[in-house]
């Protein structure tokens, strides 16, 4: 509601504003024409006047009083103008703006959420929650365990060994006739694992196994 009182106050000020502008311009040109019509002469020397002189000229003031009530009405219906606008039409103008504003601001964020999703995440621990059936070692169990692992990049811990390793799996190594498969880069592993995971199967047995679960993670 504040923001439409504060549209309807700046369309006040503007036709305010354009309404003195009109004045004026509106002064001036009659200043001007005045002018040009009695241009400033030495005094005539004075000789008895005719029927003809003495009557009024019966076009110019007409002329200026009918341009002064032009001009009165343009004011007038411009003023009208700004003042006829209602608060429901108002409410449309600002809408439509700040949806303008909302959708340029929507897509800048895609944009920013894009460029980072894009961008390669370093090296860290994740964890999902399982059955120990899924975990593929062959126990048929229910029970759910917390499997904790590692994933992303380790391109900022690559060493000169690497960028050597890279180079050669390119040209290096099919110029020298070798076919050899090796690392290129370090990967990110386990530095540490719980010790053990307990559970129970679907034949009512104990199991345990061990090293399953990561606890830190490294580039190695």
């Amino acid at each position: 509601m504040k923001l439409w009182k504060g549209a309807t106050f700046a369309f006040v000020l503007c036709g305010a504003a354009l309404s003195i502008l009109l004045v004026k311009n509106t002064a001036t040109v009659g200043q001007l024409r005045r002018k040009a019509k009695h241009p400033s002469a030495p005094p005539p020397s004075p000789r008895p006047p005719s029927p003809s002189e003495n009557s009024p000229p019966p076009s110019g003031p007409h002329r200026r009083i009918r341009s002064t009530n032009e001009m009165n009405s343009l004011l007038s219906e411009f003023s009208s103008m700004f003042q006829s606008f209602t608060e429901g039409e108002l409410q449309h103008v600002v809408e439509t703006l700040l949806d303008r504003k909302r959708r340029k601001s929507l897509g800048d964020n895609q944009a920013r959420r894009t460029k980072r999703a894009r961008r390669p995440k370093s090296c860290s621990l994740r964890q999902l929650e399982l059955t120990v059936t899924e975990l593929g070692f062959g126990y048929e169990s229910d029970e759910t365990v917390v499997l904790r692992y590692c994933s992303g990049k380790c391109t900022a811990h690559r060493k000169n060994y690497d960028l050597a390793m890279k180079h050669m799996m390119q040209t290096g190594f099919r110029l020298k006739g070798r076919r050899d498969k090796v690392s290129n880069g370090p990967c990110c592993r386990p530095t540490a694992f719980e010790k053990n995971i307990s559970f129970l199967d679907n034949k009512n047995r104990y199991q345990t196994l061990q090293n399953v679960s990561a606890t830190n993670c490294g580039c190695v």
